[in-house]
């Protein structure tokens, strides 16, 4: 019996995806091609101060090839996408889709992400196409079966609605065609319906918070029970902890503020990381985990 039409084309295109630019081994600590910037190394800055330390290093990827790496591509038109490795690093272009490209080892407990990326200028083959959408998921599985979200192509697409029932965080920088700055926690949608959820978006409409073309960011993000924190060059976006009053989007689409508590939004303290793009050409590089231990010398 053969796979049904949808399954077979994932997997051709799939195929495609991961037999491109690619070679090498798995990259070894301290491996990053002589032409790449120092390592990344987290910093701790705003409510990280005095709670927790920088520990051990737990994952790296140097992006020699793409082992490390599940995609799940959504192809909207003629124009087939990319993703590759090249110079040390992963390289994604989706002039005509949209992606997530899951880091496909679980991370558990307290963590700090950290990574370098650059959107890419465009010479614009369509509308759209352009600097935008630096997104990411972190800690985030499926409600039923957790590793369903990087195992199920079927059910996660690679297009961004199929991900709203996962649970997890997400943070995006230059979405809505480079006008949006925002954080979420999932998931957004249960049983078919849309969910009420955490919602932060302050940063919308701001200059300083657009995508620059062609500049690299430096992102950091970090689970640490129930502070959560979404950095960039250094500077908290968006951070939470318990106590804090944020804004939630009801299921009707309406906001309003509530405290942020424990029992209201239990902290998430496993899952798996992935970038996600759409409509843009990204550049990844010096992918790092970090274990995060209690400052014991803080107030």
């Amino acid at each position: 019996m053969f796979p049904p039409p949808r399954a077979w084309l994932a997997a051709l295109l799939l195929a495609r995806i991961l037999t491109a630019d690619i070679s090498g081994g798995a990259a070894e600590a301290g491996s990053a091609p002589e032409n790449l910037a120092p390592p990344v190394r987290p910093v701790v800055v705003g409510y990280g101060q005095g709670v927790f330390r920088i520990g051990p290093l737990l994952h790296q990827d140097d992006f020699e090839n793409l082992e490390n790496w599940v995609p799940q591509v959504q192809q909207r038109g003629a124009v087939e996408p990319h993703i590759g490795v090249r110079d040390g690093k992963l390289e994604a272009v989706m002039e005509d889709a949209a992606a997530t490209i899951w880091f496909r080892h679980k991370l558990e407990g307290p963590i700090a992400i950290v990574y370098r990326v650059r959107a890419r200028r465009t010479e614009a083959q369509r509308a759209g196409f352009m600097a935008r959408d630096i997104n990411c998921f972190w800690h985030a599985r499926d409600p039923v079966r957790p590793e369903r979200v990087i195992e199920d192509a079927r059910r996660y697409t690679g297009a961004f609605g199929s991900y709203d029932q996962q649970l997890g965080y997400y943070a995006s920088i230059g979405g809505g065609q480079n006008t949006t700055t925002r954080f979420r926690r999932y998931p957004r949608a249960v049983d078919g319906s849309r969910a009420a959820h955490l919602f932060l978006f302050d940063k919308d409409g701001r200059d300083a918070y657009r995508i620059e073309p062609d500049r690299e960011y430096r992102i950091q993000l970090v689970a640490y029970d129930d502070l959560i924190q979404f950095i960039v060059d250094g500077k908290p976006y968006y951070e939470i902890r318990a106590g804090d009053t944020v804004t939630m989007e009801t299921a009707s689409g309406e906001r309003r503020e509530v405290t942020y508590t424990r029992e209201r939004f239990p902290a998430y303290t496993e899952g798996w990381f992935g970038f996600r793009l759409t409509s843009s050409h990204h550049e990844y590089a010096d992918f790092r985990v970090y274990r995060l231990e209690p400052d014991t010398d803080g107030p």
